[in-house]
């Protein structure tokens, strides 16, 4: 399987007031990276602004990415083995009825019927 790997190479710092970012790099780490195209050496790399600006005042990066051949990841040893679910299965409500509250048909807000006072 075909992944891009990110190596980066240097940040920047926007010069001020002006729409330019303005970057520093090694030679020597750059060089690394090329390629030749049409017998030409060229370094390909692209520019990114950062979330937060790091200590040092930087607030965007580069790099240059490179697509690596990376292992296939291995399957497991029971392939056909059905995947269990990690969710709980839903519940069906089930409307309430007089009968499933009160099973034995007792009216619960009347006092049984008798001639005695209950005070």
């Amino acid at each position: 399987m075909k992944t891009f790997e990110k190596n980066y190479i240097g940040k920047g710092t926007q010069v001020a007031n002006l729409s330019i970012v303005k970057f520093s790099f090694k030679l020597s780490e750059i060089a690394k990276l090329s390629h030749v195209f049409n017998g030409e050496d060229y370094i390909t790399f692209e520019v990114a602004k950062l979330k937060n600006t790091d200590s040092f005042g930087h607030g965007y990066t580069a790099y240059v990415n490179k697509m690596v051949e990376t292992p296939e990841p291995q399957a497991s040893l029971v392939e056909d083995a059905p995947k269990k679910s990690t969710r709980k299965p839903k519940r069906t409500a089930t409307p309430k009825t007089e009968a499933s509250i009160f099973p034995d048909n007792t009216d619960y807000h009347m006092p049984e019927s008798s001639d005695e006072i209950p005070f």
